[in-house]
């Protein structure tokens, strides 16, 4: 049987598909790798028998529901395989490694010059990866893959299509600059599109096979997960839900638009106006704290940006009609100022539900579980351990 470097990268071979699925999910029962991988069950079973031989798969715990017999749990061994997930950020990157069990081996950042080009990050994360895996008794070589988060659209090629927080790398192929300076696969994706995988991997939105998440940070992002698939669009703009035009006569937006959901609901916009209003420069955690607090200058702008941050959710659900919305980023953890009005002012925007049955027609809204930019780098690792956002190896990316 081949190694698991092989499996993980095979997705076509019955072994590869069992491999990948325990990757994806972290610890499985036989009955869900039936249900992911689409295999008969003898298969499954025989598979995992000759998996478990030849050191790939461990028994690691037992699942009950209560009824019956419990279900034994399977891993994928630790010491098998390590990945990395990359947050290229504003003034800074963030580095994690996992093992295939979903363990958290190293998680380190440093900072940037804010006009860092993208050849001078992949030639400091490839110095950091090394240092890592060295005190991790590993090599760089070893690691199954590499994803990169970024903030901003990005083609299935890898290539950056635009945003705010890196401006001047728009139309770079951030994938083959990475497959330059590493030899495993590179896998790219917006950060809100990362944190959905998150979600689904750790947090929220885990065994939730379709939602919506809306990201208010500074910025705000999204994604749109379709039977437990990231949607992207045909370019990499799906879910770029904060340049939803709400007012064509309204304020102007970095992305040339005017009245952009951003503009009345981001975090750099709100920071704009708690300076005019209160005369000194606030980050976007003093923001967070002083609108906990109760602050009134700061709950007003809280409930102002959800009133708006709920007329545009309220325009996703009338043409996705999502059962659930996850609510992440910065914003959320004002707490109820926020969420609360949001959810009244989804409803007064939405379409109106049936007389007869409205809670048919209502979702749910969930904050979502992680905290700070966790979710993107967690995202990031998951682009690698779901096989998601996949670019190419060095060999097949470079130009």
């Amino acid at each position: 049987m081949a190694g698991v470097k092989e499996l993980f990268e095979d997705g076509s071979s019955p072994a590869g598909r069992i491999v990948r699925a325990i990757a994806a999910i972290g610890a499985a029962t036989a009955t869900q790798l039936v249900k992911s991988t689409g295999l008969a069950r003898s298969t499954v079973s025989t598979l995992l028998t000759e998996l478990k031989d030849h050191g790939v798969v461990l028994d690691v715990d037992t699942k009950s529901n209560g009824f019956g017999r419990p279900s034994q749990l399977l891993s994928l061994n630790p010491v098998a395989g390590r990945c990395a997930g990359v947050l290229l950020g504003l003034g800074e990157i963030r580095i994690a490694i996992c093992d295939l069990a979903h363990t958290v081996l190293s998680d380190v950042w440093f900072a940037m010059s804010e006009d860092y080009s993208p050849n001078d990050a992949a030639r400091c994360v490839r110095a950091s990866l090394e240092e890592q895996c060295a005190k991790l008794g590993i090599h760089l070589s070893d690691l199954l893959g590499v994803g990169l988060a970024i903030s901003a659209p990005v083609t299935y090629e890898g290539e950056i299509l635009n945003g705010s927080i890196l401006p001047t790398w728009c139309g770079t192929n951030i994938a083959e600059v990475f497959s330059a300076q590493f030899d495993c696969p590179i896998h790219v994706e917006n950060e809100s599109h990362c944190g959905a995988l998150a979600e689904m991997t750790w947090g929220a939105a885990v065994g939730e096979p379709d939602f919506v998440l809306f990201k208010f940070d500074l910025g705000i992002g999204g994604a749109i997960v379709l039977d437990g698939t990231v949607q992207r669009g045909s370019h990499g703009y799906a879910a770029e839900f904060g340049h939803m035009s709400l007012n064509p006569h309204g304020p102007l937006c970095r992305c040339g638009n005017r009245g952009c959901l951003e503009t009345f609901a981001g975090g750099h916009q709100l920071l704009r106006y708690a300076e005019q209003s209160f005369g000194e420069p606030v980050t976007i955690e003093q923001f967070v704290e002083r609108a906990r607090k109760g602050e009134p200058g700061y709950t007003r702008l809280v409930e102002d940006a959800a009133d708006m941050a709920g007329w545009g959710m309220g325009l996703a659900f009338t043409i996705l009609n999502p059962p659930l919305f996850i609510i992440a980023g910065k914003l959320a953890e004002v707490g109820e100022s926020f969420t609360t009005g949001l959810e009244k002012s989804f409803a007064r925007h939405s379409v109106a539900p049936p007389a007869h049955s409205p809670e048919k027609r209502k979702p749910r809204f969930v904050v979502g579980t992680f905290r700070g930019n966790d979710d993107t780098v967690m995202g990031a690792v998951a682009l690698v351990l779901r096989q998601h956002g996949r670019i190419a190896n060095a060999a097949s990316a470079v130009v």
